[in-house]
């Protein structure tokens, strides 16, 4: 696998990767990866670089495919959403995601008006190597993964429980106990061993998460 960059706008991380799976994330973000810097311009890969940026290790074409349409259908429920003192808009960042089974590559074009997601990334910006995102097993730890990233210069990230329950997509059903066990335990389980320091400090309606 190359080390490849993922660098994108923290409007990104706003948004609630609904039922995504750690395969679609791989995907996704490895998309982005190619993507990054690119304008709106289309990009095509081939099934074999996909693969390759993932460490995508099932040979089956027709489960391969599945997964990259699979990714799609959840991308375009992403509720990417940009508000100013005027207007709130909502918009697919990719309207454009075309799979040929015959050449066996993937086609995928940014939306231009909001092509700065990707493309104007000076500031306000998260940074990530993919090869260590892939690693990653848990879908909660490769969220809770981008989210410390973007926050490395203060070195803590604090987040209100209800939005820690939106952004990485826990089931309402899921009880304190539940995402003790489930989420926060695999989000600590995966991401200590990256830091000289993981704590994850619960308090009174607010779970905050503070690396040293």
């Amino acid at each position: 696998m190359s080390n490849e960059i993922v660098k994108y706008n923290n409007i990104m991380n706003e948004v609630s990767f609904r039922k995504f799976n750690p395969v679609e994330f791989d995907l996704f973000f490895s998309l982005c990866s190619k993507m990054k810097l690119k304008g709106s311009e289309p990009i095509t890969l081939t099934f074999d670089e996909v693969k390759k940026l993932t460490n995508y290790s099932s040979r089956d074409k027709v489960r391969f495919i599945h997964d990259l349409e699979n990714m799609y259908s959840k991308m375009l429920n992403l509720n990417f959403r940009y508000e100013d003192e005027s207007e709130i808009v909502r918009f697919v960042l990719f309207p454009i995601y075309r799979i040929n089974k015959e050449k066996s590559t993937v086609t995928i074009g940014v939306n231009q008006e909001f092509s700065y997601v990707l493309n104007e990334i000076t500031t306000n910006f998260t940074r990530f190597e993919l090869e260590g995102f892939t690693e990653l097993r848990s879908g909660y730890a490769k969220t809770m993964f981008r989210l410390l990233k973007q926050y490395k210069s203060t070195g803590f990230y604090i987040v209100k429980i209800e939005e820690f329950r939106r952004i990485l997509d826990i089931p309402e059903s899921y009880r304190v106990a539940d995402i003790d066990k489930r989420v926060l335990q695999q989000i600590e389980k995966e991401l200590s061993p990256l830091y000289k320091k993981f704590e994850i400090v619960k308090k009174k309606k607010k779970a905050v998460v503070v690396v040293g």
